[in-house]
């Protein structure tokens, strides 16, 4: 029986709270007894998501779904039958996916062998180490750099200090983690609730919350 086609966001499907760590700390409040549920309800529908997100964003879940059961299908059907589905696939001039045809090379090397997912047709590699030893032989070797060649491919120990240029490559890319996740932390709360507009007075700021008294304060600023 075909799956039935889904025209408009059902009624029970959750909304989004934008305000997640005001939300965690109202959850956390509720389960210490500081608070009743009908406070926390009052905070999911003041600060939830507005009708136009929640329907963008299960229509996206929803197309994501769809994508893949039709994926799921057509390799289905390229498996039965492949050269009558690659002549209708050209008849409506639709591309299909050379993966499914051919095998790719290895994306790292080693003895693991390629699997094909006889659903999808996505390939993925089996993990195999090179040769079977137990943990304090693979221990020796990781001492001395025979172990995973292919993320170490100088044959360094393992067991060793950082360098200097080692440990600055690992700062900076801590740094650039940190600076996306707050970022997308910034986007997903909405600034925290400030919103994106600026005020009428002072500043829009964008500063980490729950700085304490060690960092330089927040400017007040006078009502022009």
């Amino acid at each position: 029986m075909a799956d039935k086609i889904i025209t408009k966001v059902p009624e029970n499907y959750a909304w989004e709270v934008h305000n997640l760590q005001a939300y965690a700390d109202k959850k956390a409040a509720l389960a210490r007894g500081e608070i009743t549920e009908l406070e926390l309800k009052e905070f999911e529908f003041k600060y939830r998501e507005n009708a136009e997100q929640r329907e963008q964003r299960w229509r996206r879940e929803h197309i994501m779904r769809e994508m893949e059961r039709d994926n799921a299908k057509h390799y289905s059907d390229f498996k039965d039958n492949p050269k009558g589905f690659l002549s209708k696939m050209a008849d409506m001039g639709r591309a299909v996916s050379e993966w499914w045809v051919r095998r790719p090379q290895k994306p790292v090397p080693g003895k693991g062998k390629l699997v094909q997912n006889s659903i999808t047709g996505a390939w993925q590699q089996e993990y195999r180490p090179s040769k079977s030893m137990n943990m304090r032989a693979w221990l020796d070797a990781a001492n001395q750099g025979k172990v995973m060649k292919h993320m170490n491919p100088q044959g360094k120990s393992l067991d060793r200090e950082p360098t200097e240029e080692e440990k600055g490559i690992s700062a900076e890319m801590k740094n650039e983690r940190g600076k996306k996740v707050w970022q997308w932390l910034l986007k997903e709360t909405d600034n925290f609730g400030r919103g994106w507009t600026d005020p009428k007075w002072g500043k829009l700021y964008k500063g980490e919350p729950g700085r304490g008294g060690h960092r330089r304060k927040v400017g007040k600023y006078s009502i022009k």
